[in-house]
Protein backbone atom coordinates (compact mmCIF):
# COMPACT_ATOMS: atom_id res chain seq x y z
CA UNK A 1 0.00 0.00 0.00
CA UNK A 2 2.63 2.62 0.75
CA UNK A 3 4.18 2.23 -2.71
CA UNK A 4 0.43 3.78 -4.00
CA UNK A 5 1.66 6.78 -1.77
CA UNK A 6 4.98 6.95 -2.91
CA UNK A 7 3.98 6.87 -6.51
CA UNK A 8 0.97 9.58 -5.61
CA UNK A 9 3.92 11.33 -3.68
CA UNK A 10 5.97 12.20 -6.94
CA UNK A 11 3.65 12.56 -9.27
CA UNK A 12 2.09 15.64 -6.59
CA UNK A 13 5.54 16.77 -6.38
CA UNK A 14 5.98 16.37 -10.38
CA UNK A 15 2.91 18.11 -10.54
CA UNK A 16 3.57 21.55 -8.33
CA UNK A 17 6.76 22.02 -10.01
CA UNK A 18 5.80 22.05 -13.26
CA UNK A 19 2.26 23.57 -12.76
CA UNK A 20 4.23 26.79 -10.91
CA UNK A 21 6.66 26.61 -14.02
CA UNK A 22 3.22 27.03 -15.91
CA UNK A 23 1.85 29.52 -14.14
CA UNK A 24 4.59 31.69 -14.26
CA UNK A 25 5.09 31.43 -17.69
CA UNK A 26 0.76 31.87 -18.70
CA UNK A 27 -0.35 33.93 -15.81
CA UNK A 28 2.39 37.14 -17.49
CA UNK A 29 2.60 38.28 -20.52
CA UNK A 30 5.72 40.04 -21.89
CA UNK A 31 4.41 43.23 -21.28
CA UNK A 32 4.01 42.12 -17.38
CA UNK A 33 0.43 42.28 -17.25
CA UNK A 34 -1.49 40.02 -14.92
CA UNK A 35 -3.79 37.68 -16.05
CA UNK A 36 -6.49 37.00 -13.54
CA UNK A 37 -7.88 33.43 -15.28
CA UNK A 38 -5.09 31.95 -16.33
CA UNK A 39 -3.89 32.58 -12.61
CA UNK A 40 -6.11 31.46 -10.91
CA UNK A 41 -6.36 28.32 -13.09
CA UNK A 42 -2.78 27.29 -12.15
CA UNK A 43 -2.86 28.44 -9.07
CA UNK A 44 -6.07 25.69 -8.57
CA UNK A 45 -3.43 23.56 -9.88
CA UNK A 46 -0.66 24.44 -7.91
CA UNK A 47 -2.38 24.23 -4.46
CA UNK A 48 -3.92 20.62 -5.60
CA UNK A 49 -0.48 18.97 -6.62
CA UNK A 50 1.22 20.43 -3.49
CA UNK A 51 -1.65 18.94 -0.86
CA UNK A 52 -1.11 15.72 -3.02
CA UNK A 53 2.62 15.82 -1.95
CA UNK A 54 2.35 16.55 1.41
CA UNK A 55 -0.13 14.46 1.74
CA UNK A 56 1.68 11.16 -0.34
CA UNK A 57 4.72 12.38 2.13
CA UNK A 58 2.94 11.76 5.36
CA UNK A 59 1.28 7.97 4.05
CA UNK A 60 4.10 6.62 2.40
Amino acid sequence: MSQIWAALCVAGFAGWVTSTIVFIFTAFTKDNEFLPRKALLWGIAIVMSFALWVVGLKMA
